[in-house]
């Protein structure tokens, strides 16, 4: 399976190979709408690297995001045509990626956020209005009316919709492979867990929630080399031999539930 950096560059590629015969050099009256200027092309781009760091850097991958929609937003030459609009499919897999790995501590915030945007895009495929573009406030020249109206509601859910499905998926992918893994580890004996420290059990519910050495000591008011420390010393308590063990074994216990999409 494709990781968030090499899928990014083959969705960038498709997505060149079927609109560069739209592209110019310059930037098109607000009447050609079937063009696409170098802007949106670098606006594009960007969104690659969205999605291709979305799977190591993911806080820096949705801060990007944000600039780019609010680009697109509030200047008009960086939007896309009315065909090159397709670009937008490269997010499609950016909340199942983003949803395993951010840190627990941090994933509401960014589902949140992810709806934000998901509308804000909603908008801009149907009303360019948002982004000072177009005659009468749309790209195809018509006025404010129910047809526009119902076609902005429309894209709006669709977007949000494929956000909330994404972002859904890529959590309950998470935990079958926990679980997976969980049926392959030697049975460890639950009562092992008494053995340790109450330091020690509070940096075990923070590993096995999913969260990094920095969020651990952070949450926890200690240093990461503690953090380390702590960790190492649970392994060898549990009879473990890393995280995606411990994880493992929190899930198959039932230390930790499986998640449930509400």
């Amino acid at each position: 399976m494709f990781g968030p950096p090499v899928l990014a560059l083959v969705l960038l590629a498709a997505w060149w190979a079927t609109q560069r015969t739209g592209v110019v050099s310059g930037v098109p009256t607000r009447d050609d709408t079937f063009l696409t200027n170098p802007y949106a092309v670098l606006v594009m781009i960007g969104y690659a690297v969205v999605l291709g760091l979305s799977g190591s850097r993911p806080r820096e991958s949705l801060m990007l995001l944000m600039v780019l929609v609010g680009a697109q937003l509030l200047f008009w030459p960086a939007r896309f045509s009315q065909s090159s609009w397709v670009g937008y499919l490269i997010l499609l897999p950016l909340p199942a990626v983003l949803s395993r790995s951010v840190p627990a501590v941090a994933r509401a915030r960014t589902s949140v956020l992810l709806r934000i945007t998901s509308v804000a895009i909603g908008t801009l495929l149907t009303i360019p209005a948002l982004s000072v573009s177009g005659r009468w406030g749309l790209v195809n020249g018509q006025p404010w009316g129910v047809d526009v109206a119902v076609n902005a509601f429309t894209w709006v859910v669709i977007c949000v919709a494929a956000t909330a499905v994404s972002w859904r998926t890529g959590r309950a992918h998470q935990v079958r492979e926990a679980e997976l893994t969980a049926t392959v580890l030697p049975v460890a004996v639950p009562e092992s867990v008494g053995d340790l420290s109450t330091r020690e059990r509070e940096i075990f519910a923070l590993v096995a929630d999913g969260r990094s050495n920095a969020d651990i000591a952070q949450a926890a008011f200690i240093s990461e080399a503690t953090v380390k420390t702590h960790v190492s010393n649970i392994l060898a308590k549990l009879g473990l031999s890393s995280r995606s063990e411990l994880i493992a074994f929190a899930y198959r216990t039932g230390l930790v539930a499986p998640f449930r999409s509400p």
